[in-house]
């Protein structure tokens, strides 16, 4: 998924290949932030031929993650039979994305049969969450399938959204992750689309950034005997100023890995439309639909004749943001998410 500068260098697995795949836009819950506006009454979802097809393609477009979401995907009907598609070569690794309520023993174990990960969302404590989440009993029923999937030796990755009214949850949260045996907590900054539009004022503010910061590196040193990792879907200011390509400005012979034109994630919605890198992407950046065009076939045309429209956009907002934001960690995709919005 990359095109380098005079073919000199191209881009180590590590820095290209993530796949994240809609599979459907129903869900059980009705979360307060939900960014796809996922309901109950959803009735877009994926057909496993083209998931298929697609997963097919993931060694040539040198993909080595494939994140599995929805709404909740464990509500698709062929998700088992994905999980155990037989793909010539997989070099993969597949991750679930769930909210966790309706994972027991059954989903653990064939989801640790395709040698799967699990992100299961967990936002604040029992009454917070079931809140957060517009359901009583969430919180429990989440437990639980974390419990069986920690029971299977599936890895399971706790993802928290954090807001003004969560901020300080953390400590707690992570001390019952890790009764629980989760090894991971993630967390991701709320974002002003789909429903999340509804609660803005609940956004962090960039002293609140810092502060989720400083909590977060606590935590580490904390935890560090227990062997807890955390993540922070934030990037250094720094990072992003010595090396643009991290937000999607790549710049050629000016790279550090001359790389001209570069998706490092490609995303696949639960109506077809695939988006380059942020999730919430406007759609008028679209690739194309898998409906219509295989991936790579996509991907090709893309680079040829649709990438620097991208890349012009994510280049000026890049101009325009980086002198005057003062936090020095940025959420990047949130603010290209929402400038896509409203250009």
């Amino acid at each position: 998924m990359a095109e380098s500068y005079k073919n000199e260098v191209m881009p180590s697995p590590e820095q290209a290949g993530v796949l994240l795949i809609h599979l459907l836009d129903r869900c059980n819950l009705h979360c307060q932030h939900c960014y796809i506006d996922a309901s109950t009454n959803g009735d877009q979802y994926l057909p496993r031929r083209l998931v298929v097809r697609s997963l097919l393609e993931t060694e040539r477009l040198g993909i080595r993650t494939v994140y599995l979401t929805g709404g909740e995907p464990i509500l698709h009907p062929d998700l088992a039979a994905i999980l155990s598609s037989n793909i010539p070569g997989q070099l993969f690794q597949w991750i679930l994305c769930t909210n966790g309520t309706l994972i027991g023993s059954a989903e653990a174990s064939f989801l640790k049969a395709a040698h799967a990960g699990a992100q299961v969302s967990i936002d604040g404590d029992e009454c917070y969450h079931d809140a957060f989440r517009g359901s009583d009993g969430a919180f429990r029923r989440a437990s639980r399938g974390i419990q069986a999937l920690v029971a299977a030796s599936v890895p399971v990755t706790v993802v928290v959204t954090i807001c003004q009214d969560n901020l300080s949850c953390l400590p707690r949260l992570v001390e019952w992750a890790c009764r629980l045996g989760v090894r991971r907590i993630s967390v991701q900054p709320l974002q002003e689309v789909g429903r999340g539009a509804n609660i803005r004022k609940k956004k962090l503010s960039q002293e609140q950034i810092c502060e989720l910061f400083l909590s977060l590196s606590d935590l580490g040193y904390r935890y560090r005997k227990r062997h807890i990792r955390f993540s922070l879907a934030y990037y250094s200011k720094s990072l992003l100023l010595a090396h643009p390509c991290a937000a999607y400005v790549c710049n050629g012979e000016k790279c550090h890995r001359h790389v001209a034109k570069e998706i490092k994630k490609l995303v696949i919605r639960a109506n077809g439309i695939v988006l380059p890198e942020v999730p919430t992407l406007n759609p008028r950046f679209a690739l194309g639909n898998i409906y219509d065009d295989t991936l790579h076939d996509l991907v090709t045309r893309y680079m040829a004749h649709g990438y620097e429209d991208f890349h012009s956009f994510c280049r000026k907002v890049f101009m325009e943001v980086m002198p005057e934001f003062q936090a020095p960690i940025v959420p990047w995709d949130e603010i290209i998410s929402e400038r896509s919005w409203i250009i």
